[in-house]
C-alpha cells in the first residue's frame, strides 16, 4: 500500500474512532449519569424517614402514550418507549430516594385510555405496572382523569368507568397512620364518598381530586368542601406547581398564591383549621409540552403540619434536542474530515504523477 494512502486510511479510522468516543461519552452522561447528578442541585432538602410521620410520593398526569396519537410503525414505538423509559427511571430514583409509605397517582394515567378498546386498554395496564414496578399497589391511592374515563372532550361513559375500576380499586376512602384520604370525581360529578362519611372521625382528612377544587369552585367544589370539610387537596391536571388557600368560612381563596415552579427548596405549612390548602402537583411526563415536570414529595406530621417539595425531573426535552445537535455536529465533522483527506489523498496523487513523469 503506498505510504500516502496508509495515511490516509489511519487518519480516517482515528477520525471515525474519536467521533465514536464523543458520542459515548455524550451518551453516558445525558442517558446515565445526569439521572443520578441531577438530583443534588435540583431536589429539595426532606426530613430524614422516621416512625411518625407519613410520607407521600405523588404522582401527577404520566399520560403514557398510547397507538393512535403517535407516529406509526416503529418511531411511534421508539417515541412510546423512550417516553415510558424517562418516567420509569426518575420514578425509580424519587421512590428510592424518599421512600413514601403512600404513593398516590393524581389521574390521567394514560394518554388514550378514554378512546382504547379493551385490548388496547390492557395492553396499556401493563405497560403502567411496568413502569411503575417499585410501586408497593397495596399501598397507594389511584385517582381517574379525563385521559382515562372521558370528561374534558367527551362525557365519562358508565362503561369506561366500569373499566378502569375494574383494574384499580375503587374504594372511596383509604386510611393509612391516622390520614383518611377521600377520592372525589370532578368529572362524574360522583358523591360515592357520602356513603362512607360515617366512618370519618378525627383523622386529618386528605382529599385527592384530579382536577383543583379551589380554582373552579363550582356547585360540586362547595359541596365536596362542605361534606368532607378537608384539610389538604391534592390534585393535577392542570401539569403546574402551585399552592393555594381557601378561607373555611366563606371559600374564598387567599390573596397569596404561591407557586412551586422555580423553587428549590422545600416548604411548610401548618393544616390550621382555619385553612384548607389545595396543592397542584406537576406532571411527570416530559411529553405533555413544559419543562418543569417531577414528583410531589409530602410528609405530614403527627402535629399536622405538612412538609413539601417537588422532586423535579432532568429536562428531556432539552436533553432530546441536544441530542439532535450532536448527531447533525458529528455527521458533518466526519463529512468534513472525510472531504479534507480525500482532498488530500488526490494532491498526493497528483505530486506522485508528477514526480513519476519528470523522472521519466
Amino acid at each position: 500500500m503506498d505510504i500516502s494512502l496508509r495515511r490516509d486510511f489511519y487518519k480516517r479510522r482515528r477520525c471515525r474512532l474519536l467521533v465514536l468516543l464523543v458520542l459515548l461519552g455524550y451518551a453516558v452522561v445525558f442517558e446515565w449519569l445526569i439521572y443520578l447528578v441531577h438530583p443534588l442541585w435540583n431536589w429539595p432538602r426532606l426530613p430524614a424517614h422516621n416512625e411518625v410521620s407519613v410520607r407521600l410520593l405523588l404522582v401527577a398526569d404520566p399520560q403514557l402514550l398510547g397507538r393512535e396519537n403517535t407516529a406509526p410503525g416503529p418511531l411511534g414505538y421508539v417515541v412510546r418507549w423512550d417516553a415510558d423509559r424517562f418516567i420509569r427511571k426518575t420514578h425509580e430514583l424519587a421512590h428510592y430516594y424518599f421512600k413514601p409509605d403512600v404513593t398516590i397517582f393524581l389521574g390521567d394515567i394514560f394518554d388514550e385510555g378514554e378512546i382504547a378498546n379493551d385490548r388496547d386498554f390492557w395492553s396499556y395496564v401493563q405497560r403502567f405496572l411496568s413502569v411503575f414496578s417499585s410501586v408497593r399497589f397495596h399501598q397507594s391511592v389511584i385517582v381517574p382523569g379525563d385521559n382515562d374515563i372521558g370528561g374534558e372532550v367527551t362525557a365519562p361513559l358508565e362503561k369506561r368507568i366500569r373499566r378502569f375500576n375494574s383494574y384499580f380499586r375503587n374504594d372511596s376512602i383509604t386510611t393509612y397512620g391516622g390520614i383518611d384520604f377521600i377520592k372525589v370525581n370532578y368529572l362524574t360529578k360522583s358523591y360515592a364518598y357520602r356513603s362512607h362519611l360515617r366512618q370519618l372521625g378525627r383523622n386529618l382528612r386528605v382529599v385527592l381530586s384530579h382536577m383543583a377544587l379551589s380554582s373552579t369552585y363550582g356547585l360540586y367544589g362547595k359541596e365536596v368542601m362542605m361534606d368532607l370539610d378537608p384539610d389538604l387537596i391534592f390534585a393535577g391536571h392542570r401539569h403546574v406547581s402551585e399552592h393555594v388557600a381557601v378561607r373555611r368560612r366563606d371559600g374564598s381563596v387567599e390573596s397569596l398564591r404561591l407557586s412551586f415552579t422555580d423553587d428549590r427548596v422545600a416548604v411548610r405549612l401548618n393544616l390550621s383549621r382555619q385553612l384548607v390548602h389545595e396543592i397542584e402537583v406537576p406532571t411527570c411526563s416530559y411529553r405533555m409540552g413544559t419543562r418543569s415536570i417531577g414528583f410531589g414529595a409530602a410528609i405530614i406530621d403527627p402535629d399536622r403540619t405538612l412538609t413539601y417539595g417537588v422532586l423535579w425531573s432532568p429536562d428531556r426535552l432539552l436533553h432530546l434536542a441536544s441530542h439532535v445537535v450532536v448527531l447533525v455536529a458529528s455527521g458533518l465533522l466526519l463529512l468534513l474530515w472525510a472531504g479534507m483527506l480525500h482532498k488530500c489523498a488526490a494532491c498526493v496523487g497528483v505530486r506522485t504523477c508528477n514526480a513519476g513523469g519528470v523522472k521519466a
